[in-house]
């Protein structure tokens, strides 16, 4: 009998976030700055700020149960909460390795629909019709925890494979299965655009960007504990207190002290 599949059946669920804090800024920075894998950073950063995904509670949990694509499409609408709809941004030419602006905004990412069936591919395999789930956060966290992996393809098949047999059936099937797997699951799953490509001014070359909200986008752990020092130093409230703060009030509450003391502003990120 074939489990469950633990993929949220809404390809792109829409964020309820939450109240934005020092709590959870603090959080979105120290797992931006991380040196863990880029999906288990992500799944932080999710759990952090959203309070819900359509009609379901947000965790960890949860935020390991949406879509690949859907993860980055909410990384995306995650990183506007920081950043302003437009930004520049300097990419790197291709052909000539130099660096150019480039001016995007994150609201306009494309995206394609989930295939019919959703989360659920069919398969005909050698062993048989087989059920596979389209991937999700768990399995790209699996995934960037193995070491020494021959061919992600048949490591998918184990991940997203429903059968109760699936890992021992991944080892057996061949190329062809693995083939028609691999395609049935990029049929069904969906897909958002994570780079851009461009026309390099000075050599006139096409280039392609890669667009990761990771490098970019969320602030830096220097930036809380920096306004928290303040702020304590100079109302000797506590480290908690300060970060149950919302994220513009600590910040007005750390220009007026600046202010007061003559120092020049923060620079900090946007913040809505």
């Amino acid at each position: 009998m074939d489990r469950a599949p633990e993929t949220l059946a809404r390809a792109y669920p829409p964020a309820r976030y939450r109240a934005l804090d020092g709590h959870a800024e603090l959080a979105v920075a120290e797992a931006a700055g991380s040196a863990g894998s880029r999906p288990a950073r992500v799944t932080t950063i999710l759990a952090a700020l959203c309070a819900g995904f359509g009609e379901v509670s947000a965790d960890r949990g949860t935020a390991r149960r949406v879509s690949a694509a859907g993860r980055e499409w909410l990384l995306q609408r995650a990183a506007l909460r920081f950043h302003g709809q437009w930004e520049w941004y300097e990419a790197p030419c291709e052909a000539c390795g130099a660096r150019f602006d480039l001016r995007l905004s994150l609201t306009d990412t494309p995206r394609a629909d989930a295939g019919p069936g959703f989360p659920v591919a069919e398969v005909s395999t050698s062993l048989g019709h087989r059920r596979f789930e389209a991937p999700n956060g768990g399995h790209e966290e699996a995934l960037a925890g193995m070491r020494d992996v021959e061919d992600p393809r048949r490591v998918f098949a184990a991940l997203c494979g429903l059968s109760e047999a699936a890992e021992a059936e991944a080892i057996r099937f061949d190329l062809h299965d693995l083939a028609r797997i691999d395609a049935a699951l990029e049929a069904v799953s969906p897909d958002v655009a994570d780079s851009v490509d461009a026309v390099c001014p000075y050599c006139g070359a096409a280039s392609h960007a890669r667009i990761d909200p990771l490098t970019f986008a969320f602030p830096g752990v220097e930036t809380p504990l920096r306004e928290v020092h303040l702020i304590a130093s100079a109302y000797r409230w506590t480290e908690p207190e300060i970060l149950d703060l919302p994220v513009a009030r600590r910040r007005a509450y750390a220009e007026l002290i600046r202010a007061e003391r003559g120092t020049p502003p923060s620079r900090g990120r946007r913040v809505s």
